[in-house]
C-alpha cells in the first residue's frame, strides 16, 4: 500500500518535471533569424543639424540610409546580430557661406582685402555628408502572431566624410581661398525599435527608427596670397553626428 503510494507520488513528480521541461523548453525555444536591408530617411539632430557655430556645427540637411543587416536567435526572446549601414545628407550651404566670410574677415593678423565680398563675386561648392556604419549588438525581440516587436543596441565604427567645401574669391592680385575636408573614423552606438510581420512566404517587412551618435573630424585650411606675403591658416576640428533614421525594411525570415 505505502509503495503504491510512492510509486503514484514518483508518477505525479515524473509528470509535472515533464511539463515543466515541455513548458521551459518552449519558451526557450528560439526564435526564427532573419536577414534583409532597410532603407529609409536620416534626420541629423543636435549640432550635427544646428547652423551657428562655424566650426562645431554640421549644417546638415535630412538625407537617404541604406542598411544590410542580420540577427540570429539562439534564444527565444534574446538574438544577436551586425548593421553595416550607409547614410547620406545634405549640406546647407547658404548660412555656411555667410559664417565662413564672416569667419574669414574677422581674423586678427590675417590681412584681408576691402570689404566681404558678395555672394555672385565668389567661387563656392558644398559636398554631401556621407558616413559608413559598421556595428553589432544584442536585440531582444517579442513574437505576437505574425508579428515580432523589437528593441537594440548596436556599437561599432563610423567611417565620416565631411563635406568637401571650396572658397576662392580674387581681389586684383590678391586671393583668398578656403578647403575644408576629411574623412575619418570613430566609435559609434546606436539604439532603436522595430516592428517585423512576417508573412506565409518566410520573407518579412519590418518598420525601424534608429538614433545613431558619434563624431566627425575634418581639416580646415585658409589661405590667403597677396603681392607682398602668403598667409596659412588651418585647424583641426569635431562635429558631433546625431541622427535618427526612420527606414522599411524587406527580410527573409529563417
Amino acid at each position: 500500500m505505502g509503495f503504491s503510494i510512492k510509486l503514484n507520488a514518483m508518477k505525479r513528480n515524473i509528470v509535472i518535471l515533464i511539463t515543466i521541461l515541455f513548458i521551459f523548453s518552449n519558451y526557450a525555444r528560439a526564435q526564427e533569424s532573419y536577414i534583409g536591408f532597410s532603407l529609409g530617411t536620416s534626420i541629423p539632430g543636435g549640432d550635427f543639424a544646428a547652423a551657428e557655430h562655424l566650426f562645431n556645427n554640421g549644417y546638415a540637411i535630412p538625407g537617404f540610409t541604406v542598411s544590410f543587416e542580420g540577427y540570429y536567435f539562439p534564444l527565444r526572446f534574446i538574438g544577436i546580430g551586425g548593421v553595416l549601414g550607409f547614410g547620406s545628407l545634405y549640406a546647407e550651404s547658404d548660412n555656411y557661406l555667410d559664417d565662413l566670410i564672416e569667419y574669414a574677415y574677422t581674423q586678427p593678423g590675417i590681412p584681408v582685402f576691402g570689404s566681404p565680398p558678395l555672394a555672385d563675386d565668389i567661387g563656392f561648392e558644398s559636398g554631401f555628408w556621407n558616413y559608413i556604419n559598421l556595428m553589432a549588438g544584442p536585440e531582444l525581440s517579442v513574437p505576437f502572431g505574425r508579428f515580432r516587436a523589437g528593441i537594440r543596441g548596436l556599437a561599432g565604427l563610423t567611417l565620416a566624410f565631411y563635406p568637401k567645401r571650396e572658397f576662392y574669391y580674387s581681389e586684383g592680385s590678391n586671393i583668398l581661398e578656403i578647403n575644408v575636408n576629411g574623412p575619418s573614423a570613430a566609435f559609434t552606438y546606436s539604439y532603436g525599435a522595430s516592428l517585423l510581420y512576417k508573412s506565409r512566404a518566410g520573407t518579412g517587412i519590418k518598420v525601424s527608427a534608429d538614433y545613431l551618435s558619434s563624431k566627425a573630424s575634418y581639416d580646415f585650411n585658409m589661405e590667403v596670397i597677396t603681392s607682398a606675403n602668403e598667409y596659412n591658416h588651418t585647424r583641426r576640428e569635431d562635429v558631433d553626428l546625431e541622427a535618427l533614421s526612420i527606414t522599411l525594411g524587406f527580410f527573409y525570415v529563417f
